[in-house]
């Protein structure tokens, strides 16, 4: 009886260090895939946000306006919009014009000569980061939203399938290796005490603007501000200014903002 009880104890420490070992091994491996991920060095050019525009569209939204060439695109999109004397606009026949799409917030307007010039402007493929994961896609068609109150934006519609990212945020065209942490409250806090004093949102009214971290790279945090819902008709929605940014927090715990992406659902200039 005590030979049996012997064997069986060295049999449970044998099948234990294996368990260990198998472990250690296991893990890592998981370290080694982990860093073998090229070094990501952020770069503010290479990245935009993405939000959806209709019940199946997303896409890279990149805003335009004809007084403002430090945005991208501007000048070349205030030049094709003289040119064709914004017939949209002012009533004119809508000519080779067509809207892309009307049942939702943004009236999006299509024309193969525009998507032709603005397609070339940008990459083909992008890495698309979404609440849940990440897909390489392709731009599958460009469209734009012209208005009087100067909220343009220029569309880059995506194939990206939102079962594997969750709501599309951010588009780059670099691989970067994020991590999907389960806890940023402490994070979040800080954030938001900060990007709160000097957002829109306040000067215009909302006092419940909530940024929420998705995911984290080293010390860089990936947030979002967006309901998903702000592009449906009569939603409700009190989103205005659904937003995408880009933040570091440094040793001292200062909070640095290094991009961000805003889409201006309210129409500023014609308040």
């Amino acid at each position: 009886m005590k030979k049996y009880i012997l064997i069986l104890g060295i049999f449970s420490l044998l099948l234990s260090c294996k368990k260990e070992k198998e472990y250690s091994i296991r893990s890592y491996k998981e370290h080694k895939d982990v860093s073998s991920e090229k070094p990501y060095n952020f770069n503010k050019d290479s990245i935009f946000g993405v939000y959806q525009i209709t019940d199946k569209d997303f896409a890279i939204c990149i805003p335009v306006q004809f007084d403002n060439e430090d945005l991208p695109f501007s000048r070349e999109y205030g030049e094709f919009i003289i040119k064709d004397s914004t017939p949209w606009i002012y009533g004119k026949d809508m000519k080779d014009y067509k809207y892309y799409d009307t049942l939702f917030v943004e009236k999006l307007i299509y024309n193969k000569r525009f998507e032709d010039i603005f397609k070339n402007k940008i990459s083909e493929n992008f890495y698309i980061y979404g609440t849940k994961s990440f897909q390489k896609c392709k731009v599958k068609k460009v469209v734009f939203k012209s208005g009087e109150c100067d909220n343009d934006y220029v569309a880059y519609i995506l194939d990206v399938n939102k079962n594997i990212t969750g709501n599309p945020l951010l588009a780059s065209r670099e691989k970067i290796p994020l991590i999907y942490g389960k806890d940023y409250s402490t994070i979040n806090r800080l954030f938001k005490k900060m990007i709160s004093k000097d957002r829109t949102h306040l000067v215009h009214g909302s006092e419940k603007y909530k940024p929420v971290i998705f995911a984290n790279y080293g010390n860089l945090y990936f947030s979002y501000y967006d309901d998903f819902k702000w592009y449906i008709k009569n939603s409700n929605s009190e989103y205005q200014f659904p937003d995408r940014n880009v933040f570091e927090i440094d040793p001292k715990n200062k909070v640095h903002l290094l991009w961000s992406s805003e889409m201006d659902l309210l129409g500023i200039s014609c308040l």
